[in-house]
């Protein structure tokens, strides 16, 4: 927990790959002297070792820059050695939420105090950008909604989110709260968010207008991808454009199929791509650059699985809990088609925290039931 709270406070500093070293570090030495992996997730784990270990060395051969790629690594499997940290910690599910609260109020006071006090348009406390702190608001936003029902404060949460300016995070948003109503609220309950709906909406917009101003520009699409021109637009046009461009350049380079290794998307890799300036801001077109179709269908396969066993935990179990996670993760991949959320590791150690102390609370109800 001190890491992971640590790992927020630093995003900003840049110190991220030290934290995750730590981490990793004292992965290493629990599981030589203490810790024993299950069997079944080693097993669905070896194809994620597999295919980090194939973009890794396809990079090195590629690109010639071993000690940088190291770095994708590091983030990929701090991912794996968090869940497996948490899964054997003593952290509940309460305490683990009361530490995402503690994060999501002082992130918040950050931000505000930044936007009055030092004129930033869009503050983002100790995250890297805005975009990173709407993001990280989409797990707790769907936790408040659906396991605590605390209505009004995740109405704050969600307003909170659309005064950070992050399109794709209040997207998110909507998308969860529309499969709360669809799932969760009983006939009255739909009877008014129908009613209240156009306040989120006017809400958003309200704090939201430059990026809702910006978006007048989107009937120049056609003409700035025939003249491959991706700046000098709003943030949707010139996503599109520098898609294309991406996907040109990948072509071009034959590493359709193979990908063109890891960190290949990386703004500060040594080797980045040459047809854009940007990080992708698209997950799933990052990881068709880096790990090519064959990582691109594994990477769905992953996605589909992901969600088919949080929506089936939840059914089975009629879990609030496990139902939040799953419109949470919904929710997220729908950012990651305008957002570098899967290189965020703020978000994935919290939320990949919090479904291995689901797991782990579940396998102890089931062996005490058993006993």
């Amino acid at each position: 927990m001190i890491l992971l709270f640590l790992r927020v406070l630093v995003d900003r500093a840049g110190f991220g790959a030290v934290i995750g070293l730590a981490l990793l570090g004292c992965f290493l030495l629990l599981l030589v002297f203490k810790l024993r992996l299950p069997k079944y997730l080693l097993f669905f784990s070896s194809i994620f070792f597999l295919l980090i270990g194939y973009a890794f060395i396809n990079a090195a051969v590629i690109h010639g820059e071993p000690l940088y790629t190291i770095r994708g690594v590091i983030r990929y499997f701090s991912y794996f050695a968090m869940f497996i940290l948490a899964y054997y910690s003593k952290v509940s599910f309460k305490q683990i939420f009361l530490l995402y609260t503690i994060i999501v109020l002082i992130e918040s006071a950050l931000a505000f105090f930044q936007f009055l006090f030092m004129g930033m348009p869009r503050p983002s406390g100790t995250f890297i950008n805005s975009n990173h702190f709407s993001y990280f608001l989409v797990p707790y936003f769907s936790i408040l909604l659906i396991v605590y029902k605390r209505y009004l404060p995740a109405f704050f949460v969600f307003l909170l989110s659309a005064f950070l300016g992050g399109m794709g995070g209040v997207i998110s948003l909507l998308l969860v709260l529309f499969l709360f109503l669809s799932h969760y609220a009983r006939k009255w309950q739909k009877v008014i968010a129908i009613l209240i709906f156009p306040i989120f909406i006017a809400g958003a917009g309200l704090l939201m207008q430059n990026r809702v101003k910006e978006l007048t520009d989107v009937t120049a699409i056609s003409e700035r991808l025939a003249e491959n021109k991706a700046g000098g637009g709003s943030s949707l046009v010139w996503r599109i454009v520098t898609w294309k461009l991406m996907y040109d350049e990948l072509v071009e380079k034959d590493g359709l199929y193979t990908g063109m290794g890891l960190e290949y998307a990386s703004l500060i890799s040594p080797y980045f791509l040459e047809s854009s300036i940007r990080e992708p801001h698209n997950d799933y077109l990052r990881i068709l650059l880096e790990f090519g179709l064959f990582g691109f269908v594994l990477f769905l396969y992953g996605m589909y699985y992901g969600l088919f066993k949080l929506r089936k935990n939840a059914i089975e179990q009629s879990s609030s809990y496990y139902y939040a996670l799953y419109v949470a993760l919904a929710a997220i991949y729908l950012g990651m088609i305008v957002g570098n959320i899967v290189v965020l590791s703020t978000l994935w150690w919290l939320f990949l925290t919090i479904i291995a102390i689901m797991h782990k609370e579940e396998k102890q109800i089931k062996s005490k039931a058993f006993v």
